[in-house]
This record gives structure tokens, sequence and C-alpha cells, in this order.
């Protein structure tokens, strides 16, 4: 596992990310979670990770806007699951 300069802040987008694709968390939750950890992230050596944190956020409330809600969960999941790809060292964001 990477060692990050900000862990609280990492697993608590883990847990948000887990909870919104268990169904036990709203969009808007998520969305709150991913604003509070971009605001977090001060360091210039994850300057990325900030931008990662507000690429997704913003790709979910692109997804809200543009796609019917019946296709909505399936998108914001794919969002999701790309954040924790790249959270835990694997897939990079497109």
């Amino acid at each position: 596992m990477k060692h990050w300069l900000y862990p609280k802040t990492i697993e608590s987008v883990k847990r948000a990310c887990a909870l919104y694709l268990a169904g036990e968390l709203e969009i808007g939750g998520l969305q709150s979670c991913l604003y509070l950890a971009e605001n977090d992230v001060v360091a210039h050596e994850e300057r990325w990770l900030r931008a990662v944190f507000s690429d997704c956020s913003n790709k979910i409330e692109e997804i809200c806007y543009t796609e019917s809600t019946d296709r909505q969960p399936v998108l914001i999941g794919e969002a999701v699951r790309r954040l924790l790809d790249l959270l835990e060292g694997g897939a990079v964001l497109p």
C-alpha cells in the first residue's frame, strides 16, 4: 500500500466509495466526501491527488445532469471503482 500524506482522508474516501457501492450512501454524500477530501489535500507533492478527487466529483456531477436516472448508478459506480483502483495503485482515471 502506498504511503499517503493524508491517510485519514484516503480512508474516508475509500469508506464513502464502499458505502456508495453498497447502496448505503447517496450520491450527495459521496460528492460531499470528495469535496472535503479535495480541500484536505494541500501538500504540493500530492496536488495530483486533489485533482483526482475533483475530477471524480465533476464526473459524478456530469453524469447526474447528462444521463438518465436509470443509467446513473452504473456510470457513477464505474467512476467510483476507477477512483478506488487509483487509490490502490491500479488503474488511472481517464
